[in-house]
């Protein structure tokens, strides 16, 4: 199956999943993660799902699947264990020019959803084209070993300080070469120690007089919670 890879931005995006067993769950959640609005259709919901609405988190919608329910969704997901209501939520979003996808059936979907890791910010995504979803699986979990937590505030910070330095000197010619030395050094290995004297030394060494040194140590402090 030939795809074409993107990542959707869905904050504050209306989103419907059918289903509230544990696949439900996981999309759920990985909506939310993403930021979406996200409204729930089951007759049942697990515990996790239960909260969630309890909370205001998310809609729910108790009873059956009906196709007007997809309405106004930036996108659909099926999770159900039922093959023709997921066939039936696939029709209804199709019909309406809706992304869907439906759970162990790349043929009713018009978008498949890759395995994930994520670190912060960071998401890396592996997808086999429906080939091999035990592969990507197994990748995933090497990946997750590659890329381990200290990934979510090493990528926060480089982030921050490439805020400061666009505003404080948006097309400068220098920024490429500061932002390839930023992530060439050894700056994530510090974060990940939780050294704060040795990551503002670093980010002085590479920038420079690029941004205050007051700044950098600022920046740093608010990344590790000092």
């Amino acid at each position: 199956m030939k795809t074409y890879p993107m990542f959707a931005l869905l904050s504050d995006k209306p989103c419907l999943v059918v289903g509230g067993g544990a696949v439900g769950e996981r999309k759920v959640l990985d909506l939310l993660e993403a930021g979406a609005r996200v409204t729930v259709v089951s007759r049942t919901l697990t515990p996790a799902l239960a909260k969630l609405a309890a909370q205001g988190e998310i809609i729910y919608l108790a009873g059956d699947f009906a196709t007007e329910q997809v309405e106004s969704m930036a996108l659909v997901m099926g999770a159900t264990n039922d093959e023709q209501v997921n066939a039936r939520v696939s029709a209804a979003a199709r019909s309406r020019g809706i992304w869907v996808n439906i759970a162990d059936a790349p043929e009713l979907c018009t978008f498949i959803v890759p395995a994930q890791v994520r670190r912060g910010e960071l998401t890396l995504a592996i997808s086999t084209g429906g080939a091999s979803p035990a592969l990507a699986r197994k990748l995933r979990e090497e990946l997750q070993g590659r890329f381990g937590p200290e990934y979510g505030p090493y990528l926060t910070l480089l982030k921050k300080v490439r805020e400061q330095l666009l505003s404080a000197r948006r097309g400068h010619g220098e920024n490429p070469q500061l932002f390839h030395r930023l992530v060439s050094g050894p700056l994530k290995e510090a974060l990940a120690q939780r050294d704060r004297d040795r990551a503002v030394g670093l980010l002085k060494e590479t920038l420079g007089h690029a941004l205050a040194p007051d700044t950098l140590a600022a920046l740093v402090d608010e990344v590790l919670g000092g």
